[in-house]
């Protein structure tokens, strides 16, 4: 079958990562492509851009995957179109492939009913967000388009008569949403390479929900990259939020695909507080095991002790409790290094003590406005894991050296920061037994929250403590 691959492609510096070009050229064999960013490459993404056998296409950022689809189909035109038996709709929002992608190409060209097919479905839903009723769909990530349908008028006038999006809402509501059921409407028939409809009463976005499973157990050869910092409160309403560890740990033991390559390119663009979340980089120790502590200097780390941040007298007592154990338990703590070695920070997990996490929430949203200016990594309302009780393992090669030389009073939130920005990640570590009170804690939350008397009593609370200070 003669394919045309159309890849979107956004950076806001401008860089086309290795997972996008992993991607980009695993999919050269299949047709030929081309490469439509929104905005301009750096130099060194532009020659690689050039050199891949893939044909580049710069525009402007205007329209998000509609603009850079209807661009890239206006450039090559009907006549042209018409030469190619299908046309794939891909954008670098997946991550991939796994395995190769020779069994689901040959499973589809075997299905020659389809005028269009996609890689997965979203099931229907209502969403204020994204217009009210939301139809079961293709998802927008991959889709694929044959002859028997944009060869015909109707496909170029979708095209030529959809409103660019002006927000990634707008894109959902006059794309995605849109795509499946305005041709399906027209007569033309659809399905989707994964089969989830067994899942349909569980999930309505199997691909984000049970990842893992699909690829494992499905033959699923894509993920998407949004699992790894998708806003974890939300995972917590839909799952029991841990798909992302658990596809991080399966494509690491059972693939050959390059998730560190990945987990890079997240780490320059993504917020290391959602990371953080998803990945559950924390680290559960033995309370009870002791060991010698090796040579941090032979290892290429040291230990570093900021000041902890001011905080009440309680606080003050259950951040010193949790730095004592800590640094009994520092040999382990090495381990964990010798084991990640994207590992940057290492800090000890703050206690579930609400008054001692307030703390830090205030001190971060106090400090994020100037640090923003100073990393070039993206931040958000949540604070990324930093040593706010006074105590770090850092790996010397993660740190730029010029923090070594104020190393006995280091910033606190600077230190994650600059890992990050070095494509290191930070992680805390702690206990089994806070691990039960952080789970208890969330479970009494959880409780409350379902009694509104409740919830208003610690509204008011928190209402007579604000004003009081």
């Amino acid at each position: 079958m003669k394919r045309l691959v159309i890849y979107f492609h956004y950076d806001p510096q401008g860089v086309v990562d290795l997972p996008c070009r992993y991607a980009v050229e695993a999919m050269l064999p299949f047709g030929r492509t081309i490469f439509v960013t929104n905005g301009t490459l750096e130099p060194e993404s532009r020659a690689w851009a050039e050199q891949s056998g893939a044909v580049l296409q710069e525009r402007e950022n205007r329209g998000f995957d509609v603009g850079a689809y209807r661009d890239a189909l206006l450039a090559v035109g009907r006549v042209q179109l018409a030469r190619y038996d299908e046309l794939i709709l891909m954008n670098y929002t997946l991550a991939g492939p796994v395995f190769s992608l020779e069994t689901m190409f040959q499973e589809m060209e075997s299905r020659r009913n389809l005028a269009f097919w996609g890689l997965s479905r979203h099931y229907a839903m209502r969403s204020k967000r994204f217009g009210g009723r939301v139809p079961e769909h293709l998802q927008s990530h991959f889709l694929a388009v044959r002859a028997e349908l944009f060869c015909k008028d109707v496909f170029w006038k979708y095209w030529q008569d959809m409103p660019l999006p002006r927000s990634y809402e707008e894109s959902i509501i006059h794309h995605e949403t849109r795509f499946t059921p305005y041709f399906a409407k027209q007569g033309f028939a659809w399905d989707s390479y994964l089969n989830t409809e067994d899942l349909k009463p569980v999930f309505v976005n199997p691909i984000m929900a049970c990842p893992r499973e699909l690829i494992q157990h499905r033959g699923c050869p894509f993920f998407k990259r949004r699992s790894f910092f998708t806003p974890y409160e939300d995972e917590l309403r839909r799952t029991d939020g841990n798909a992302a560890a658990e596809l991080q740990t399966y494509l690491s033991s059972a693939t050959r695909y390059p998730v560190d390559a990945l987990l890079r390119a997240l780490l320059r663009t993504q917020p290391l507080s959602a990371l953080y979340k998803n990945l559950h980089w924390r680290y559960v120790i033995p309370d009870d095991t002791q060991q010698e502590l090796p040579d941090l200097s032979r290892e290429g780390l040291r230990l570093v002790c900021p000041p902890p941040l001011a905080a009440d007298a309680v606080t003050q007592w259950y951040w010193q409790q949790s730095r004592q154990w800590a640094q009994d338990h520092l040999a382990q703590a090495v381990e964990l290094f010798r084991q990640y070695p994207m590992l940057g920070v290492l800090c000890p997990e703050l206690p579930a003590w609400p008054e001692g996490l307030q703390a830090v929430q205030s001190a971060w949203q106090m400090r994020k406005a100037s640090l923003e200016t100073e990393f070039q990594v993206r931040l958000e309302w949540n604070p990324p894991p930093a040593p706010c009780a006074g105590w770090a393992l850092v790996r010397e090669a993660a740190l730029p050296a010029h923090m070594w030389e104020n190393a006995k009073q280091p910033d606190v939130w600077k230190m994650p920061l600059a890992a990050q920005q070095k494509g290191y990640y930070s992680a805390t570590f702690y206990a089994g037994s806070q691990a039960a009170a952080g789970m208890e804690q969330l479970f009494a939350y959880m409780r409350g929250a379902q009694r509104p008397v409740t919830v208003a009593k610690q509204l008011a609370r928190l209402a007579k403590h604000r004003l009081k200070h």
